[in-house]
């Protein structure tokens, strides 16, 4: 088992419930409720998720492989019974019973598309591996994160299919091609939607004004500033004190800064870099086709939620809902992540995978190392 990786994504957690209850009690306050009230219900959801770890830590990952489709309609229906349930917030409707099913959908989507390339064998440049096959389960996503509307989630599936069909050799034209026509189209869906073209807008307006779009990106940048070298100290940030509107949920990495300044963002970016490097060394050790995609798909997705989170809070990108891996307040996204780590575990272990049978595949493709042929276990393929 790869221990550097799992010794990160604990500390990032214990160090999570520290940032989370300077940054929420302000906020539990402000509603009547006492100061440990959000670190109470996090320490139950750190909990969740560490035996959630362990338990995906012990099933072998071609349990996935066999689930993948079944995974990905289930996260579909209870995607749609959250649109259709109409529960806003923020003016989409992501979630229900208190969980985020679009999370459910995207692991059944990676899980669904990693099983399909990994049986593609010589036929992974064909129309139907490149374009068709991928094709109906992004549209089924597409329509439905845009009803949401969720446009940050929509981006992030179509970067993560675009990276599997990428490493798993897919026919280059055809991608650009695909790339070339969905940009413009997603542009103008994002354009369309109210709630999204007014972050759009908003983003890049240059007239000075502060709107309600705005507020939260400005202060967010303001904690990063008032951090200097050190920060200001655990618990003495000024912006978590009603100017950042979810201080402890979309821009956490902002407390971060002001409380323990470049040393602590630095830190933080210093382990996400170290969690990110060890699983693309466990795709790169992975002895099966199916093993190498999932663990680039997982750790990529671990990424985007890290950059998009990032990138707001420094004010590249509009602000959206992304959460921080592990460091933010929320019960489905630190559950699925703590998952996706367990599952990345168990493909570091030797001795799983071995039940996986895939075709053989003469053509080189991305993450192919000189130990292995056709990814180090030509005895597995039939």
């Amino acid at each position: 088992m790869n221990k550097l990786l799992l010794f990160v994504t604990l500390a990032l957690m214990c160090f999570g419930i520290v940032v989370i209850y300077s940054a929420s009690a302000p906020v539990a306050s402000s509603r009547n409720l006492p100061a440990e009230y959000y670190l109470k219900a996090h320490l139950h959801k750190v909990l969740a998720a560490a035996v959630v770890l362990g338990l995906f830590y012990r099933i072998d990952y071609a349990f996935w492989k066999v689930t993948s489709r079944f995974i990905f309609i289930f996260g579909a229906v209870l995607t749609l019974a959250a649109i259709v349930s109409g529960g806003e917030v923020k003016g989409a409707s992501r979630w229900i019973w208190g969980i985020q099913p679009s999370e459910i959908m995207k692991f059944g989507f990676v899980t669904w598309i990693c099983a399909k390339l990994s049986n593609a064998g010589d036929e992974i440049k064909s129309v139907k591996c490149t374009i068709i096959q991928p094709a109906v389960p992004l549209a089924i996503s597409a329509v439905l994160l845009i009803c949401q509307p969720n446009f940050s989630m929509l981006i992030m599936f179509c970067v993560l299919l675009l990276v599997l069909l990428l490493i798993a050799g897919a026919n280059y034209k055809y991608v650009g091609l695909s790339v070339l026509v969905s940009m413009p189209l997603g542009l103008i869906a994002m354009l369309l939607k109210p709630h999204s073209r007014s972050r759009i807008l908003a983003h890049f307006s240059a007239d000075g004004s502060m709107t309600a779009s705005q507020w939260q990106g400005h202060h967010a940048l303001e904690a990063l500033g008032n951090g200097g070298l050190f920060g200001t100290g655990i618990g003495m940030g000024e912006q978590k004190l009603g100017y950042l509107p979810e201080a402890h949920k979309d821009v956490v990495y902002s407390v971060i800064g002001e409380e323990f300044g470049f040393v602590g963002t630095f830190a933080v970016l210093l382990a996400f870099a170290i969690l990110f490097s060890q699983g693309f060394n466990i795709a790169r050790r992975s002895t099966t086709r199916f093993g190498r995609y999932m663990a680039v798909a997982l750790t990529t997705s671990l990424f985007l939620n890290f950059a998009i989170h990032v990138c707001v809070c420094v004010g590249l990108v509009p602000t959206t809902g992304q959460p921080l891996p592990f460091l933010s307040f929320g019960g489905t996204n630190l559950i699925f992540s703590a998952a996706f780590i367990g599952i990345l575990l168990n493909i570091s272990r030797s001795t799983t995978g071995t039940s996986i049978r895939e075709p053989y595949m003469s053509s080189p493709v991305l993450f192919e190392t000189g130990g292995f042929t056709n990814f180090g276990a030509r005895r597995r393929f039939t």
